[in-house]
């Protein structure tokens, strides 16, 4: 019976290190959300947009991202592609994130303003793409997520 005892407290004992270090490899995707789309001047044939997007990090560890490649559809209306530059996400914390993007695919400022919504102006909207660790060997994590966005009109157009 001693042996027994034993040899399950090896095992158990011996698998903590493991279980430790798959706990630390693993990783939560953070949340990613678009909290303001504001239209900038553009060129003919191409729209261009600032975003501020919101990270969300529910994990109890710091996240250090290389980048986020994502992939934004406003009122199904077309597609813009951005990238975030680096970034890290303090434990439980948010952290916002303004970038400016452009797209050949939104047809026009004055097309998306015929699906705004209510007082608030707000378009729906889909977002999805990866978040790339800051960690060798790991595998972008994928993320989506959707919703209603405020079109914030300023004076720049």
């Amino acid at each position: 019976m001693r042996l027994t005892a034993g040899i399950i407290a090896a095992v158990v004992l011996g698998g903590l290190p493991l279980a430790s270090l798959h706990a630390q490899r693993g990783a939560v995707t953070p949340r990613v959300t678009v909290q303001t789309v504001e239209p900038l001047p553009g060129r003919p044939g191409r729209q261009r947009f600032r975003l501020s997007l919101l990270v969300d990090n529910m994990s109890t560890e710091p996240l250090r991202l290389r980048a986020i490649d994502f992939k934004l559809r406003l009122a199904d209306e077309g597609i813009v592609d951005g990238r975030t530059g680096p970034l890290v996400v303090e434990a439980l914390d948010q952290q916002t994130v303004t970038l400016e993007v452009g797209s050949e695919i939104v047809s026009s400022v004055s097309r998306l303003l015929s699906f705004v919504q209510g007082p608030e102006n707000t378009l729906p909207y889909e977002i999805y793409g990866t978040v790339e660790l800051d960690r060798r060997f790991r595998e972008p994590l994928p993320f989506s997520a959707s919703g209603e966005v405020p079109l914030v009109m300023t004076g720049e157009r």
